[in-house]
């Protein structure tokens, strides 16, 4: 056998591989997300550091316990589905919810996840920036003063909504939080799979 034709072997044993591997839920990614940021200290930086509040990277502490305390059901887990009721009555809820304090201010990182599969509506997005408004400076969202609203999602998908991917402050791809979260790897598509 030629190295050619057992580089072919092992690139078909691979590629039959991932395609064997199941896609996760969007609630086993978040939980997943939220496991890795909170007990690691370098994914969190990491991820501030892409950002607005790159400069508090370092110093941000992140106020799980504060957290925990300002939920009312059991339900749901301290960063998860932070709902909020608008003004005009509707209904939203932020999928992942992260409130940090620095240099004596407090800031909030309202996610949206996105896996390949999922389905997002330009009012959907658009509604996390007044949302984001509207929960800051108050005592049932841990009286944050600053914000910014991301989204995460395969690269294959944020090239398919542009529409609604533009109503965020930012993007990560799961291909960037798979070097941090190895089961978002697990949801790539094939044309966005990290090169090993």
């Amino acid at each position: 056998m030629s190295a050619n034709d057992q580089i072919a072997d092992v690139y078909d044993l691979s590629h039959a591989c991932r395609m064997e591997l199941p896609k996760p839920k969007e609630a086993d990614l978040d939980h997943a997300f939220a496991e890795a940021f909170e007990a690691e200290r370098d994914f969190r930086e990491w991820f501030l550091r892409g950002g607005r509040f790159a400069r508090l990277a370092n110093e941000a502490k992140l106020l799980v316990e504060e957290q925990k305390q300002a939920r009312s059901d059991q339900v749901n887990r301290w960063w998860r589905w932070w709902w909020c009721t608008m003004p005009d009555g509707t209904q939203r809820e932020t999928d992942l919810f992260f409130v940090f304090e620095a240099l004596s201010k407090r800031f909030a990182i309202h996610i949206e996840n996105k896996p390949s599969h999922g389905k997002l509506s330009i009012e959907q997005a658009a509604d996390y920036r007044p949302r984001a408004v509207f929960m800051a400076n108050d005592d049932r969202w841990l009286n944050y003063s600053d914000f910014e609203t991301v989204l995460i999602a395969p690269t294959a998908f944020i090239r398919d909504n542009k529409g609604p991917v533009e109503q965020f402050d930012r993007v990560v791809t799961y291909e960037s939080i798979s070097r941090f979260v190895t089961l978002f790897g697990q949801d790539i598509d094939e044309e966005g799979w990290p090169a090993t």
